[in-house]
């Protein structure tokens, strides 16, 4: 949303793990040489479930997969970053994993967007096949939700109204606009 009312190009580092994760990507040939198949499924693709719940039970899968998707998709957002800032663009990037993985420190503004966590809970149960427990674990994983907001130079509250957080974002919109013209 913050991306569209800017008029400027979003970048999900989300997508670009899962595309790493495609039979013939950089990521998928780095994945393999280290899990071997012990995570793909009779098509030779990643079991995303059973790799799910190695990430969340076993801290070694987590770090071993992440020593590999971060510097892939770190050198990805860094050469966008500079197509866009030679042309003079703002470049939004959602990073979900942007503290635990150490990249605070390469944007000029973090936003963060914030809810309760028990609204978080709620709100992935609705949108994905996933028991709270799970979810519960995957959060358990990141930096607490409220230590996020003591790096933020934005924050976003999504625990309202639609209507609320798009007030949010607009202003911010404005706000960020203003200040690179300045």
């Amino acid at each position: 949303m913050l991306a569209a009312t800017l008029g400027t190009e979003l970048l999900d580092t989300d997508v670009l793990c899962r595309r790493q994760l495609l039979p013939g990507a950089e990521g998928f040939q780095q994945f393999c040489h280290t899990f071997g198949d012990r995570f793909l499924n009779d098509g030779g693709g990643i079991d995303r479930q059973l790799l799910r719940q190695a990430v969340f039970g076993d801290v070694a899968v987590r770090e071993k997969l992440e020593s590999i998707l971060h510097p892939i998709v770190r050198r990805q957002v860094t050469a966008r970053g500079m197509e866009s800032a030679s042309r003079g663009e703002i470049l939004v990037v959602e990073v979900p994993l942007l503290f635990e993985a150490g990249w605070q420190d390469e944007f000029d503004v973090i936003v963060v967007v914030h809810v309760p966590e028990s609204l978080c809970v709620q709100r992935v149960m609705a949108r994905d096949e996933m028991s709270a427990d799970q979810i519960k674990q995957v959060l358990g994983a990141q930096l607490p939700a409220e230590k996020k907001l003591d790096y933020a130079n934005f924050i976003v509250d999504n625990s309202g109204i639609f209507v609320s957080t798009v007030q949010q974002i607009f202003w911010l919109s404005r706000r960020l606009s203003r200040e690179r013209r300045e």
